[in-house]
């Protein structure tokens, strides 16, 4: 029987930075269920409530944080977990062209690219449930589903229909959202040159980290087409126009 895959998305820098980035964390059902309960001993140790954030990194010396990053690559390590993420240049677009809502459509394009091209091909032979953490950027999102089955034809006649749903959820009740929140923020901050900022803050510290246990050697470089427990996506658009 197909397993049930788990596919928790959210988007980072997609107001003003040079660099927007999509990314989804993909695992079994259950596994999500065991993490959950690792996540609330991290905080509990650390003597830690509420909702962990990238924002809030500076707090508490970042180390929640730092946990968070370590215990999702340990998790990528063990098989657990994939991670993928893509990278969109913004200003490399016309965003007029992209719907009605401009800049918010581009980043949902950008979704859509990242649903087909990395859950669908990646995990068309399983039943996928792509979690998206609420906002503008994904309220439009389960109004992809009917044309996502149409173009998964082009991994298999299996993968058609392999997205069985796709819905919105709070980051302050997901922690898998929260888990993926931090990781994809300090690559992000990353890609977006932000370590010369906090050049000896907290955060850089934490782009290091991230970047260090991605097995990148550098956050521009794109992983080869058969990855599949960490992936990284530079997009390179041939032309300017909607995000493709």
């Amino acid at each position: 029987m197909p397993r049930e895959i788990l596919f928790f998305c959210d988007e980072s820098s997609q107001v003003k930075d040079e660099w927007c980035a999509v990314a989804g964390l993909a695992m079994p059902r259950q596994i999500a269920a065991a993490a959950t309960k690792d996540l609330q001993e991290i905080n509990t140790s650390l003597g830690r409530d509420g909702e962990v954030k990238w924002s809030k990194a500076k707090s508490f010396g970042g180390k929640v944080q730092r946990r968070y990053i370590e215990y999702l690559f340990d998790q990528i390590d063990a098989g657990r977990m994939h991670f993928h993420i893509r990278f969109t240049p913004m200003n490399e677009y016309d965003h007029n062209l992209s719907g009605d809502r401009k800049r918010l459509d581009t980043v949902s394009k950008s979704f859509y690219q990242l649903f087909l091209h990395r859950a669908v091909r990646l995990y068309g032979r399983e039943h996928i449930h792509i979690i998206a953490d609420d906002g503008c950027c994904t309220s439009r999102l389960p109004e992809f589903h009917g044309a996502l089955d149409a173009d998964s034809l082009r991994y298999g006649f299996h993968a058609v229909g392999s997205v069985k749903s796709i819905t919105q959820r709070s980051s302050d009740r997901e922690p898998m959202l929260q888990l993926l929140d931090v990781t994809l923020g300090a690559l992000t901050a990353k890609r977006n040159g932000r370590d010369s900022i906090e050049s000896m803050g907290v955060k850089k510290d934490l782009m290091e980290l991230a970047l260090d246990r991605s097995g990148l050697v550098s956050i521009a470089h794109n992983t080869q087409w058969g990855a599949r427990e960490f992936t990284c996506w530079n997009v390179r658009p041939k032309m300017r126009g909607p995000s493709t």
